[in-house]
């Protein structure tokens, strides 16, 4: 062009110059619009690669290797710190047992723990069977076999305390229990699924088997935001007073009764866990129940019928001849109790004598009302004296500190 452009001016040729200047911008923009379009095209291309890239991220059939890693990684990172932060939390929270129950029980159980929340009071007793009932044959030794008039537990304790008053047994799913006698049908039936091995009852781990359930049972108070002070007794209980004052400071978690008993000074017949306190008492069911398995699985022994009574003073940690003698001295102790190996859970077990709140009757009732006592326990083969005081106070409550005798 520029060669083309010299000859012109050499030629002085005014008319060709010109139209060699109009072919040049024509062929400038023709140059111009192709160089736009093909940008364009491009540009659209690199779209649609962009398109087909996000594509494949939501499942498509494109490929976009460097942003899938991206994503993996991102994926990868928030995976391991959700973990993390659930171990820390569980570490800070462990989770909770909850009650594992068939459908047939769903509903039951549903209806039995709205009637717990409604209770300021709830007193429970431990009651299950063998598998064949308790029909044995003659000579033949069965522990816990002596089956009391239970229904005078429940009654009495309905009789001799305030309104809020709830009764109720802890068993199994396949106990069968007499509901026909007098007040069974105001008793809550607070039944555990998984628990309990029943061929255990009417050997020496019958009272393994029981401080499990009690173990479960305020679990469930625990889990279920009851609002009750728990006691939990024997069948073989007669209430013969009030025992609010068992629960007048609540600054502790558990309690149990203690004896001058050189072999068992702590006694597992009358148990109570203040409202409020289902944690820490849940910790000390837990450390006691734990501390009796391990001592079973390293002996290779079977659980003796005291054992219970051995467990709780190996769950206090204080030697038996101390146990004695505070029970001689008849004062209330609040013990500070380590639970777990790693010594970071502390909780207050409260020891009170048996005298009034666990007291074995013998004599006449007027001795009763002379040391205030509250609840009679009807050991071993005495079950039947349990009537005697029942059927006094079916008249007036007062009348049984009138009695000329406790037992048959």
């Amino acid at each position: 062009i520029i060669i083309i452009i010299i000859i012109m001016v050499v030629l002085n040729n005014a008319l060709v110059l010109t139209a060699v200047m109009i072919a040049i911008v024509v062929w400038m923009l023709f140059s111009s619009s192709s160089s736009s379009s093909s940008s364009l095209s491009l540009s659209s291309s690199s779209s649609s690669a962009f398109a087909s890239n996000n594509n494949d991220e939501d499942g498509g059939d494109g490929y976009a290797p460097h942003t899938n890693t991206m994503k993996e990684e991102e994926k990868e990172r928030r995976t391991r710190t959700n973990t993390v932060s659930s171990q820390s939390h569980h570490q800070q929270h462990p989770p909770r047992e909850k009650d594992t129950f068939d459908a047939h029980h769903h509903a039951q159980f549903k209806s039995i723990n709205e009637e717990a929340k409604k209770c300021s009071l709830i007193v429970a007793s431990f009651y299950a069977t063998k598998p064949g009932g308790f029909d044995r044959k003659k000579g033949e030794r069965c522990n816990g076999c002596h089956e009391p008039p239970m229904f005078i537990t429940m009654e009495s304790a309905r009789m001799t305390n305030g309104p809020g008053t709830c009764v109720a047994l802890i068993t199994d799913e396949e106990t069968e229990i007499d509901m026909s006698k007098p007040g069974m049908d105001k008793v809550q039936l607070h039944r555990f699924e998984g628990i309990l091995d029943r061929t255990k009852i009417g050997t020496g781990a019958l009272m393994l088997e029981r401080m499990k359930l009690y173990n479960a049972f305020i679990k469930r108070a625990r889990d279920n935001d009851w609002n009750a002070d728990l006691l939990m007794v024997d069948t073989d209980i007669v209430f013969v007073g009030d025992v609010s004052d068992l629960f007048q400071t609540r600054n502790f978690d558990y309690g149990v009764t203690i004896r001058d008993n050189k072999a068992y000074p702590v006694q597992g017949g009358v148990q109570f866990v203040p409202k409020g306190k289902y944690v820490g008492a849940a910790k000390f069911s837990d450390h006691t129940l734990d501390l009796w398995k391990s001592d079973l699985e390293k002996s290779g022994k079977e659980a003796g019928f005291t054992g219970d009574q051995a467990a709780y003073q190996r769950g206090l940690n204080v030697p038996a001849s101390k146990v004695q003698s505070l029970a001689k001295g008849k004062k209330v102790i609040d013990l500070p109790v380590v639970c777990g190996s790693s010594g970071a859970e502390v909780v207050t077990v409260r020891m009170i004598p048996g005298d009034q709140y666990n007291f074995v009757p013998s004599g006449n009732g007027q001795g009763l009302k002379k040391k205030d006592i509250r609840i009679l326990h009807y050991k071993g083969g005495k079950k039947e004296g349990m009537y005697v005081p029942y059927k006094a106070m079916q008249k007036n409550v007062k009348d049984v500190f009138k009695l000329k005798k406790l037992v048959v």
